[in-house]
């Protein structure tokens, strides 16, 4: 059986020239320089998005991952975004390809950045977080593959700290905090 190899990060990765071909002359470091045809590469993070939504009863939905990185872990819906895509197109496709639901309105929360492993490769990726409200969850259902389930809750230490993702993490606790100051000042009021 072949050993796994580790997680690295994609400049130590990176190996031969993506335009002619030569071996790398040293890895590991951004940018790559050929030094055969002087390409020049910068490994700049890639997008993706996140969305935080709440049922009636304020109840925030996360999502049960089916596949690495995070199998079995709570993560948000999104994914990462498409090229020639914005990321508020790239919300509303992911929300309705992971989870059937028609993203109706969103509002701009935070990003963070973020280690996404794949294939024995980690790559930086800047997720960028919405809320979001949807038409309705009556059409909620597990589409993609990715997602075994979904939950809604109210989010506690255990929820936070079973994330597959520290960004969806700081996201989620953003949102709380957000929600509780403006509980608090409505309350005052």
């Amino acid at each position: 059986m072949k050993k796994k190899a580790a997680d690295r990060p994609i400049e130590k990765v990176w190996g031969f020239c993506p335009r002619c071909g030569a071996k790398a002359s040293k890895r590991g470091v951004n940018p790559f320089h050929c030094r055969e045809c002087e390409y020049t590469h910068y490994f700049g993070p890639c997008a993706a998005v996140g969305a935080i939504t709440t049922d009636p009863e304020g109840k925030v939905l996360l999502l049960i991952r089916g596949k690495d990185p995070g199998k079995g872990m709570y993560g948000l819906p999104g994914g990462f975004v498409d090229q020639g895509e914005t990321v508020e197109d790239a919300l509303r496709r992911e929300v309705m390809e992971e989870i059937g639901l028609t993203v109706t309105d969103y509002r701009y929360l935070a990003s963070f950045p973020n280690q996404y492993a794949y294939s024995g490769a980690v790559l930086p990726v800047m997720d960028v977080f919405f809320v979001m409200t949807v038409r309705s969850f009556d059409e909620i259902a597990v589409v993609d593959g990715e997602i075994d389930a979904w939950h809604f809750c109210h989010p506690t230490r255990r929820e936070l700290q079973n994330m597959a993702f520290e960004s969806n993490r700081r996201a989620l606790e953003l949102f709380l905090k957000q929600r509780s100051v403006r509980s608090r000042e409505r309350g005052s009021k």
